[in-house]
């Protein structure tokens, strides 16, 4: 069994990745249900919905939720590499990178779950610090990887300069598209659903002044940390075979 899974992946160590961000995550989990453990005598009985939106804020739930969004890209970003890997024809490998690059800001976007970190007794303080920063620190590590993967697919169809440039043009739409999830409230998924409401606030974003210096701003600022903690990334894993 543990054969077949492993012949799923590029290498060793994309297994190994793989396997540590798993349990990452379940440990993380796991933080999450002690804190909630420690908090249950706290907590009211949901009877309204705005009781229930208090008890999620409360909980911190919201942050197991948007891991498991952080977690999309970087599984689409292993079934691109794989296909290209295997063959599979150009025109599915752009299928999936499109969906790679529409889900790739629910990745860095868990950062700004910070706005929510609230000292909530009678959990300590440094507990819910440490849970809020290690949860953002997967999420940003899950894109960063995903950018990896997808990086690998690039080069080997185009130069290494212009899949550079690809890579830099898709961290500066991540940026916007996390300006976009937290300041305006829309989802990757609002792209199929919603597309002309999307459009029309993105329009009328960049008509705007303030709302243009405020979106390039965030943009620039969201980006900026992809692109450091990409170099960082790509550093440490080294050169690579494509």
């Amino acid at each position: 069994m543990i054969a077949f899974f492993k012949s799923r992946f590029r290498d060793e160590q994309q297994f190994r990745l793989f396997g540590m961000l798993v349990l990452a995550s379940l440990m993380f989990g796991m933080l999450v249900a002690g804190r909630n453990y420690l908090n249950r005598q706290y907590l009211p009985e949901i009877d309204s919905l705005k009781v229930l939106a208090w008890v999620r804020v409360s909980t911190f739930l919201f942050l197991i939720w948007n891991l498991f969004l952080a977690w999309i890209p970087y599984l689409i970003a292993l079934k691109v590499e794989r296909l290209q890997r295997l063959g599979a024809r150009r025109i599915v490998v752009v299928a999936w990178l499109m969906a790679w690059l529409i889900f790739l800001p629910n990745a860095p976007y868990i950062i700004t779950d910070f706005v929510h970190f609230r000292h909530q007794p009678p959990v300590p303080f440094w507990y819910d610090l440490t849970l809020f920063f290690a949860v953002a620190s997967l999420g940003l590590t899950l894109g960063l990887l995903s950018i990896f993967e997808v990086h690998l697919v690039l080069k080997r169809w185009f130069s290494q300069t212009f899949a550079a440039i690809l890579v830099v043009f898709a961290i500066g739409l991540s940026g916007f598209g996390v300006w976009l999830g937290r300041f305006q409230r829309w989802n990757s998924w609002d792209i199929v659903t919603r597309p002309e409401a999307l459009l029309r606030d993105i329009a009328e974003t960049v008509t705007t002044r303030h709302e243009l210096l405020h979106a390039a701003g965030i943009s620039a600022l969201l980006s900026g940390i992809l692109l450091v903690g990409y170099g960082l990334l790509v550093v440490m894993m080294g050169s690579r075979r494509v």
